[in-house]
């Protein structure tokens, strides 16, 4: 093997903490490279708009791609603050963000049938509080946010079929959240003895696709092993199918809210998709009527894949100026 300081490379030992600086260095580098120069250049010298291409299952998974630029790699608050706030409506318009809030775990219930995992949405309550007591020790009621968010990578990363190492790397990567090994091992295991069924069904399904050396994704799409120059990885085992149904959910979603604005002669447009979340414009004055049409018609999506999911606190609406006012 070759020394690398590629980001690529660096990423799988995010958790390292002596790592973590050059990584910073790098992701600026990054930054700058993708969004900078490259991105005003991008800038259509008619419209004074970007234009980018979205690639309709783009990825393994079904989920669309995006490139020139890459709009879903730009930054958000966390990694990047302020930098989204540079992508603003123009004058007398505004953006309207809706985002599913959890749909991959809230996915991950139904897809295992982890009954634990789905009274959580049933019942209204939050899993990254929950996740971020039990692995604490405390109440619910006493967790900080600080603490809700160093759960979040631990319930992505678990349905995901991260070992400890893979989780500690992307809590750092994706949420600047320190977590040494034994803190890693310790929430994966707390997490999994809540919902045993999950664990199970990650297990037993990972097992009957290295068996038959295929995975089956979303709506029947399929990904074979003979495709992959390493073979089947337990982690694809358990991603590919919750990240698979989940891009059907967000197809349905971006035909139902287009037919709809086009069908009551609303002048909104749809500007951006980003992962989970759909991005348009519209006119100031009619906000709120866009709002109610993309809540309605993202939540109809979701219930066409899972008729018998709850629904309560799915999607969140935003409406702001620009980019960064939508969260």
């Amino acid at each position: 093997d070759e020394l690398s300081t590629a980001i690529s490379d660096l990423d799988r030992a995010g958790h390292l903490p002596a790592l973590r600086p050059l990584l910073s260095i790098k992701r600026a580098e990054k930054l700058l490279s993708s969004f900078g120069a490259s991105l005003k250049a991008q800038v259509h010298p008619l419209t004074g708009r970007i234009h980018a291409s979205y690639n309709v299952a783009g990825t393994k998974s079904g989920r669309w791609s995006c490139s020139a630029p890459n709009l879903q790699q730009v930054p958000g608050e966390r990694l990047a603050p302020g930098f989204r706030g540079i992508f603003k409506a123009p004058e007398g318009r505004v953006l309207i963000g809706a985002d599913y809030s959890q749909m991959e775990l809230r996915a991950a219930a139904e897809v295992s049938g982890d009954m634990a995992l789905r009274k959580i949405y049933e019942d209204g309550q939050d899993l990254h509080k929950l996740t971020a007591a039990a692995v604490a020790g405390i109440d619910p009621f006493d967790v900080t946010e600080e603490q809700r968010s160093r759960a979040k990578p631990v319930n992505f990363g678990s349905i995901y079929g991260m070992g400890p190492k893979g989780l500690a790397a992307a809590a750092w990567n994706g949420y600047r959240v320190e977590m040494t090994m034994k803190d890693a091992k310790n929430a994966l295991r707390v997490f999994f003895r809540n919902f045993p069924t999950l664990e199970r069904w990650m297990r037993q399904h990972a097992d009957q696709c290295l068996s038959r050396r295929s995975i089956t994704i979303g709506a029947g799409r399929m990904l074979e092993g003979a495709w992959e120059p390493k073979g089947i990885r337990y982690t694809q085992c358990c991603n590919l199918p919750i990240q698979g149904v989940c891009a059907d959910v967000m197809m349905r979603a971006v035909s139902g809210v287009y037919r709809r604005l086009h069908t009551e002669g609303l002048g909104a447009i749809m500007v951006a998709q980003i992962h989970d979340e759909l991005i348009l414009e519209a006119d100031r004055q009619d906000a709120d009527t866009v709002s109610t049409i993309l809540k309605a018609e993202m939540t109809k999506a979701f219930n066409g894949t899972f008729p018998d999911a709850p629904i309560g606190d799915l999607v969140a609406v935003h409406v702001g100026a620009s980019w960064g006012k939508l969260k």
